[in-house]
Order: structure tokens, then sequence, then C-alpha cells
């Protein structure tokens, strides 16, 4: 039952990234550079750092809110492995 869980939170997890992704071309736009909170596929907040984006992501969605944490860059640029989901609920 756990497993079912885990897998169920790693798919949501992965849609969320995907739909992150897709909409980074328009983010570069306005907000390369910078931090934002991602969440239902939407962009939710933008931040000048990691920390303030992850305390925002918390704040209004929870700890088991499942937004996307991460920086607006390029795809080839050297980015921190920083990108973080906060969970999903199970």
């Amino acid at each position: 039952m756990a497993q079912l869980a885990m897998d169920s939170i790693e798919r949501e997890v992965l849609a969320e990234t995907h739909r992150f992704e897709a909409a980074l071309p328009e983010l570069l736009k306005d907000y390369r550079g910078r931090w934002v909170v991602f969440q239902g596929g939407a962009l939710h907040s933008v931040h000048e750092t990691e920390d303030q984006a992850y305390v925002a992501a918390v704040e209004h969605f929870g700890v088991t809110g499942g937004s996307v944490v991460a920086p607006v860059l390029d795809k080839d640029s050297p980015a921190p492995n920083t990108t973080s989901v906060v969970s999903f609920p199970s």
C-alpha cells in the first residue's frame, strides 16, 4: 500500500515537472534568473532566491502542496541541481 502511494506521488511530481518544463519558454521571457513557485500547471509566485521561493510554496500550499520550486534558466545553462517539489499529498 505504501509503495502504491509512493508511485502515485512520483507520477504527480513528474507530471508537475513536465508542466513546468513546458511553460519554461514563456517564463524565460519575463523571469529569467529568478526562482518561481509553479503549481497546478501555473506560475504562482516569483522570487529572487530559492529560500524565498521555498518559504512561499510552503506558506501557500503547505508541505504536501505539490508545488515545483525552480530557477528559470535555459535548459543548456549550468544550473544548480536544486529544483524541488514540495511533496504531493498521498
